[in-house]
């Protein structure tokens, strides 16, 4: 059985939802149960080693200040004081890692894939979604251009399916376009005639009856079609002999 493709995957845990709750504190713990987690990261090794030496929050808070960051990763270092320590933690060693690039409480985080080179300086991989308490790997660029082209294929090989039926072409009169079935019928302004067309075939003297009778009666004395016109007919075909063909 092959493994399934993680960009393809959704994960959660309501066990350990239930048993912790989900925060912003707490998300990055909540991910490294998900299958998304690589167990050979720095974030385990800095959780299995304990390296954690807690800093005085002027010093984190100065450390974050110098940092070349976007916005919204120098917001979550500034206001929670456990991504901060996961920081500080993290720039003292090289390798994969795994930090919280974006917040939306209370049910939307991004956690971001990077690989640290220096400790200013961090490649990123790889993005996750935490919508709710389910968990997505983002997909690629390649896989969202080939989807958006494949869409686009499908839809116009029925547009040229459906130009392709639509024309006709006569050597005496050259290349044209046809009406099809499936196109719509004009608006009801004769009522009568599209009674006496649907009663019209082979069967049609069949088709007369009590029921078609009275509604081509109804419909005689009127030239519009109106709710109260349709509260009649539908009156008089209930009250009306059903004839089977």
């Amino acid at each position: 059985m092959s493994t399934p493709q993680l960009d393809e995957l959704q994960w959660k845990s309501p066990e350990w939802i239930q048993s912790f709750g989900l925060r912003t504190d707490n998300v990055l713990d909540y991910f490294a149960e998900s299958p998304f987690f690589d167990r050979s990261s720095n974030n385990q090794v800095a959780k299995m080693q304990h390296q954690f030496a807690q800093p005085r929050p002027e010093d984190s808070a100065r450390e974050v200040s110098n940092q070349n960051l976007d916005p919204h990763r120098q917001r979550i270092l500034s206001t929670y004081m456990v991504h901060a320590l996961w920081d500080a933690e993290l720039r003292k060693l090289k390798g994969v890692e795994y930090v919280l690039a974006y917040v939306r409480e209370p049910d939307f985080w991004i956690i971001r894939k990077q690989l640290r080179t220096t400790p200013t300086t961090a490649t990123p991989l790889q993005d996750y979604f935490i919508i709710g308490a389910n968990v997505y790997q983002s997909p690629s660029v390649f896989k969202i251009l080939q989807n958006r082209i494949l869409s686009a294929n499908l839809h116009l090989s029925h547009a040229l399916s459906n130009v392709r039926r639509m024309s006709q072409f006569e050597p005496s009169q050259g290349g044209q376009f046809v009406k099809v079935a499936h196109q719509s019928a004009p608006t009801s302004s004769h009522p009568q005639s599209t009674v006496a067309s649907t009663t019209s075939g082979p069967n049609s003297a069949s088709n007369t009856g009590p029921a078609t009778t009275s509604v081509q009666s109804v419909l005689t004395n009127s030239t519009t079609v109106n709710d109260a016109l349709m509260d009649k007919l539908l009156a008089t075909s209930m009250k009306s002999t059903p004839v089977f063909l």
